[in-house]
């Protein structure tokens, strides 16, 4: 993996969003590369850091709705597979809710 790809999907590394096999391979290149290295683990201690100070902030639904759109499309890749019966067939999810944000519970 390279840098302008660990750039990417440094967010969805640090909330342990990305399936097993991307989480890995970013895990690598993070070992040889120390500019990434550094990159992943500030962001990692400013999501910690907010998550212990900062009020819970509310997106509007419609905001929610159209990046949820986006980063279906573009990610969809790199997002977990949930086990879905089989009759709805497989879908990707996104690392929350986007029915949990619009009814705001988590």
């Amino acid at each position: 993996m390279r840098c302008e790809e660990v750039r990417k999907l440094i967010d969805f590394h640090a909330d342990g969003a990305l399936d097993e096999s991307s989480a890995t391979e970013i895990e690598r290149h993070l070992i040889r590369c120390a500019s990434c290295a550094h990159e992943v683990r500030s962001l990692e201690l400013t999501i910690k850091l907010l998550r212990s100070t900062a009020a819970d902030a509310a997106a509007s639904n419609s905001f929610v709705t159209r990046t949820a759109a986006k980063l279906r499309a573009e990610l969809a890749p790199h997002l977990h597979q949930p086990p879905a019966p089989a009759a709805q067939g497989r879908q990707w999810v996104l690392p929350f809710s986007v029915e949990d944000r619009l009814t705001g519970t988590d």
